[in-house]
């Protein structure tokens, strides 16, 4: 580890730590070495309940809701309650925070709570919380998180299309588009629908009142969690028509981008006792749905995860459905037919167990190529996130060769510093070097090029270092 330094005229502005992000401090407790693996990568632990939060002293994790897993990063909404919770990234061991009641929100105020995140693709992830002006309450709204810098995409306020929408609830990011479903305010009228946004254009996918293909009837909205999903081109999901969302649900999708198909719904009979009962008369939830080109992955009461790029697909007990075509008996796990165990589900037998403690139950689900990250409880109470990532490897970071430092007339101070294409650059800082958490204050992704970063330090004096991931 070095240790620069910096001085702009006679006032001594800090220091920045330039480290291995393994001397940072803020590595994940290590794995018992007995931990089980997935496809060559050992589960470790990501983050518990009860676990400090990053940039927050003294606060400590009370609830852990969602996580998406892509290429490696964990993005996680959690946060001290269910009223208080924000956005934190886990890549290569390190867990930071993004965004949290104390992040400055795009309208000049701060964020209230986080209700839900998407994975990140092309530099930028979106998320669906709440923020508050003095005086104004409270206004919801979607969000782009870009390099630390935060825009507004809708709020409560701004009329898209002469739609007014609050936000996007379970939304998935591909490249620079976002499909979620919303409630939306048109011509005085709330109604419920999904939607694609482009960046420029807002698309509707479907809204209240139009048919769903199938027997259903009108849409009325999507119920329940992770049931909107979106491979690039086309969106799938499951919707209801009963307006208090008591079922019979279904399963739909687009065709090329294009109109709406049925994959299945309440009133087609299921497979089994010869047919004599429909899904909504057995009781089968369709509960997840995940589409990747041309097929589609449902589940059926229990979990799954996302489609790994046509690579693998993970499950807990579910049917695949491809091109509509339902065939249980053949096809309900992985794109190959066979079965696929991410850990062996606790049935009294021979249970696995996680860093010495016995896995008691699996509560979520995410999976992206081969890596897979699950929310696990265990016998001592312990409610937490381990994945399986990489082959188990934690990449150090590289050492970051700082530029020109420079501070104006005691104003902000900001440095240079050479990047590497698809290295992510992390400026962080804390009041004194005692203080056991960073806050991290910007991040960029490099591109070849000479970046700048910038700390305001508004008088303080404080120390500052920048890793990379």
């Amino acid at each position: 580890m070095s240790l620069t330094n910096l001085r702009a005229g006679s006032r001594t502005l800090g220091s920045l730590l330039v480290a291995l992000a393994a001397s940072a401090g803020l590595l994940s407790s290590v794995q018992a070495q007995s931990n089980p693996a997935w496809k060559d990568r050992t589960f470790v632990r990501v983050l518990a309940k009860g676990d400090p939060i990053p940039g927050a002293a003294g606060t400590k994790f009370g609830v852990i809701e969602r996580f998406t897993l892509r290429d490696g990063k964990i993005h996680i909404v959690a946060g001290e309650t269910s009223l208080k919770k924000g956005v934190f990234r886990w890549q290569n061991g390190v867990l930071s925070r993004l965004v949290y009641t104390d992040t400055i929100a795009p309208n000049g105020g701060t964020f209230v709570n986080v209700d839900i995140t998407t994975d990140e693709t092309e530099g930028a992830l979106n998320f669906s919380g709440a923020t508050t002006v003095a005086g104004a309450g409270a206004i919801y709204g979607f969000f782009e998180w870009r390099n630390g810098a935060i825009t507004t995409i809708f709020d409560g306020k701004r009329s898209v299309d002469g739609k007014v929408l609050s936000g996007l609830g379970y939304p998935v990011r591909v490249g620079h588009t976002v499909v979620g479903g919303s409630l939306f305010v048109e011509n005085g009228v709330l109604k419920n629908g999904i939607f694609r946004w482009d960046g420029t254009t807002l698309k509707t996918v479907i809204q209240t009142g139009d048919d769903l293909p199938g027997s259903l009837g009108g849409f009325t909205g999507t119920p329940g969690s992770y049931q909107i999903a979106f491979d690039g081109t086309d969106v799938a999901f499951v919707a209801a028509a009963d307006l208090q969302g008591r079922g019979p649900f279904g399963m739909y999708r687009t065709v090329q981008g294009g109109a709406l198909i049925k994959i299945v719904d309440g009133n087609d009979k299921h497979p089994l006792q010869n047919g004599s009962k429909t899904y909504f008369q057995r009781n089968a939830k369709f509960v997840n749905i995940d589409i990747d080109g041309p097929n589609t992955f449902v589940g059926m009461s229990e979990m799954v995860a996302a489609v790994g790029g046509g690579l693998n697909s993970f499950y807990g007990l579910g049917v695949r459905f491809s091109d509509g075509t339902l065939d249980p008996s053949k096809a309900i796990f992985g794109d190959d037919g066979n079965v696929d165990i991410l850990l062996p589900y606790p049935d009294g037998i021979n249970p696995p167990k996680i860093d010495g403690q016995t896995l008691t139950g699996i509560t979520l689900v995410d999976g992206h190529g081969d890596d897979v990250a699950l929310l696990l409880k265990l016998a001592d109470g312990t409610e937490a996130i381990y994945a399986a990532v990489g082959g188990g490897t934690v990449v150090p970071p590289t050492e970051v060769k700082l530029g020109a430092v420079t501070s104006v007339g005691g104003g902000p101070l900001s440095f240079s510093l050479p990047t590497q294409t698809g290295v992510t650059y992390i400026l962080e800082s804390k009041a004194s070097l005692s203080d056991t958490t960073w806050t991290v204050v910007q991040t960029i992704t490099g591109d070849g090029s000479e970046k700048k970063l910038q700390a305001a330090l508004a008088g303080i004096t404080g120390f500052y270092r920048v890793r990379t991931l």
